[in-house]
């Protein structure tokens, strides 16, 4: 719904469309989704939440459309929901155009593009302005476009075409309860539509209060899954007062649906969101929600032939490139790194031994070591997720620091991800202290478990900072969650050796691998920016 502008007059806001498309997606059974093969984590085994329709960065050319600006125009301003539908080498855009005038009467306007960025506006536009149509989700099935739609008090209802320009008005929706009953008076608005072996799933909200599901197989009566939403506001404060979903998607055999949320009362500003489903009914929402903030949502995705790129409709669109990740190491290069005392790469010590970066490599034989240091990133970091993998030798100890900075007396002093061998290192193996142990911040706060592998295998580490919000993962186990500058981190910094830097864990700041005498390696090294 998400409604700004008074509903009493006519309004044709913009419209979101689920179809098939050709390009990476292909007709099944019932206009079904086969989705792209599957994709592993880094790890081998599969990421409940894929990056790939997770995480995006911000196009630098955005807004790639918007309306007009010119005073008079019927799509001086646009709004609201919209839906970018990609087929053969076209894409189609949909959007509600409006004056920016008291009790502005809304219509619906159609654009293409061959690349998703430049667009060109219909010369007949706008294409449809009879009714209130606002909120869509389509469907393409059989070569009809099955359009469900938010109409007046905030009321689905149903609209066909076999153009895309031209559209059928089929009537509102009825929806009942699980007893067969119709459900209470009152909107039910923002439908997202999924269908699937013949059955079609309407996901819908009422008031923005929550979202509920219905199914149907026959497009004229719609029942309720259960009377209590399927996913509900809460308990995070993102999405505390309102949610409205977007559009559902099927990727590697699990169900995402995208979401609008806001944290306001007054809904004054919105966001994207995510959540997962094994079953369209029970969900799980990402942690790391919202994936887009700034008051940029009612997204979607669109998958380019490539990869997915997102889109976010309100109050104008903008385009998201996925947010891929740069390589640290990968088995070839060491360029990213210098020595944390000169600008080059250590001449010894460090060296790459097949696929991994090793550090004093035969200390264990009792060679002889000739130490080559600390290293650090030659960029700096402020918000990031940085997976890398590591293997400890008998008695090792070493760190990986973020956030580290130069200071004038030589040192370098950063928040440490500890690495180090937890009960055969001679210094901590009798230790109560727990701040030293392998994956916890290094002094201020231990993993919450040890999740550390036998000495000799390789495990895998992940830091993610986002905003002021830092999480530490042992083998895919959060063991470390905190926030910079909350009171439990200056109560933990003053009972710390860095009571007395004032900057310390303070963005941004360079990422170090520690030389501390021990051997180690490292291997699959990356990291993504935030």
């Amino acid at each position: 719904m998400k409604t700004f502008l008074a509903k009493n007059s006519l309004l044709v806001p913009l419209m979101v469309v689920f179809t098939i498309n050709s390009f990476f997606y292909s007709p099944g059974r019932d206009g079904g989704i086969n989705t792209p093969n599957d994709i592993t984590a880094l790890n081998g085994t599969p990421d409940e939440f894929p990056t790939e329709i997770i995480h995006f960065k911000h196009h630098a050319q955005n807004p790639v459309f918007s309306g007009t600006g010119k005073v008079g125009d019927w799509d001086e301003k646009i709004r609201e929901r919209g839906y970018i539908l990609r087929e053969g080498s076209t894409y189609h855009l949909w959007y509600t155009g409006y004056k920016k005038e008291k009790n502005a009467v809304m219509h619906l306007g159609y654009a293409t593009s061959p690349d998703g960025i430049t667009w060109t506006r219909y010369a007949q536009n706008p294409i449809h302005d009879l009714g209130w149509v606002e909120d869509m989700s389509v469907i393409k099935s059989d070569g009809t476009y099955y359009m469900f739609a938010e109409g007046k008090d905030d009321i689905a209802h149903l609209l066909t075409s076999t153009d895309r320009i031209r559209w059928k008005e089929q009537g509102p929706l009825d929806v009942r309860l699980t007893n067969g009953n119709p459900i209470s008076k009152g909107a039910y608005g923002t439908p997202a539509i999924w269908k699937e072996n013949g059955t079609w799933y309407l996901f819908y909200e009422r008031g923005d209060l929550g979202i509920w599901l219905a199914t149907s197989k026959d497009l004229k009566i719609w029942t309720n899954v259960q009377d209590e939403p399927v996913l509900k506001m809460g308990p995070d404060t993102y999405d505390q007062y309102a949610v409205a979903m977007n559009q559902v998607i099927k990727y590697k055999g699990l169900y995402y649906g995208y979401y609008h949320a806001s944290a306001y009362k007054d809904w004054r500003e919105w966001s994207m969101n995510v959540a997962v489903s094994k079953d369209l009914i029970h969900w799980k929402k990402y942690e790391n929600n919202p994936i887009i903030g700034n008051d940029k949502s009612s997204g979607i995705l669109v998958h380019d032939g490539k990869g997915y790129r997102m889109y976010t409709m309100h109050p104008e669109v903008n385009v998201y490139f996925p947010n891929d990740w740069k390589w640290l190491f990968n088995g070839t290069s060491t360029d990213p790194w210098v020595s944390a005392k000169s600008d080059r790469f250590p001449a010894e010590g460090w060296a790459i031994e097949g696929t991994q970066l090793a550090v004093n490599k035969g200390k264990g034989d009792s060679k002889a070591v000739v130490r080559g240091g600390d290293i650090i990133t030659k960029k700096t970091y402020s918000q990031f997720d940085l997976e890398f993998e590591f293997k400890l030798y008998p008695g090792a100890n070493t760190g990986l620091k973020y956030f580290a900075k130069k200071y004038p007396d030589g040192t370098i002093l950063g928040c440490e991800y500890q690495l180090i061998d937890d009960t055969g290192n001679k210094d901590i193996a009798n230790d109560t202290n727990d701040k030293r142990r392998t994956a916890g911040l290094y002094e201020l706060f231990p993993p919450a478990s040890r999740q550390l592998k036998p000495i000799g295998q390789w495990n895998k580490g992940r830091i993610r900072v986002e905003g002021t919000r830092v999480i530490h993962w042992l083998n895919d186990v959060k063991v470390v969650e905190y926030t910079i500058g909350s009171p439990e981190f200056m109560k933990a910094k003053a009972e710390s050796k860095f009571k007395e830097v004032s900057d310390f864990g303070t963005a941004p700041g360079h990422i170090l691998l520690q030389d501390h005498g021990d051997e180690a390696a490292f291997r699959n090294i990356r990291i993504r920016e935030l």
